[in-house]
């Protein structure tokens, strides 16, 4: 009797299909192994702001405007080693080339008060706008102003290059 045996050889489709789940599993496992580990980035890293822009949230419960500013006078607070003012800029989980260089509270009566918060950014210029990571920066334009402890949406009022 013969014995027809047949001999698997691995054709050139099945290594790139090894190949590409191999680096697949790797990129899985790098990403899950890294995720806590990301630094925030020198928080001293502010470069020379290209703009200043001014935001007014309007209407803002009066308790919750009164957080928000006490929150921006609070002392920097140390993240993962690092030190970051409380009006730097931080956005997914990135710190921004951007702070809250003045921020005023509006004094009302009663009811809603107004908040006005002045922010210089080393924004990208685009085509006809500046951006500052993927918000353009125009007046009149809604911004959410992200910090570490404060999000909130306003208007931006003002626009003025510096340099």
């Amino acid at each position: 009797m013969e014995r027809s045996e047949k001999k698997r050889r691995f054709n050139i489709i099945d290594v790139i299909v090894i190949v590409i789940l191999v680096a697949v599993l790797a990129f899985a496992a790098y990403k899950l192994l890294n995720r806590g580990g990301e630094a925030l980035g020198d928080a001293d890293a502010l470069s020379a702001p290209n703009i200043r822009f001014t935001v007014l949230c309007d209407d803002v419960d009066a308790t919750m405007a009164e957080n928000i500013f006490n929150s921006l006078s609070e002392k920097p607070m140390s993240i993962g080693g690092t030190t970051v003012e409380m009006t730097r800029l931080y956005n997914s989980n990135k710190l921004v080339d951007a702070q809250i260089v003045s921020y005023e509270l509006k004094d009302a009566e009663d009811g809603p008060r107004d908040l006005l918060l002045t922010v210089e950014a080393n924004a990208t210029a685009t085509p006809g706008a500046y951006s500052v990571v993927t918000q353009e920066i125009r007046i009149g334009k809604d911004y959410i102003v992200k910090t570490v402890a404060v999000e909130i949406t306003g208007q931006i009022l003002s626009l003025e290059k510096l340099g």
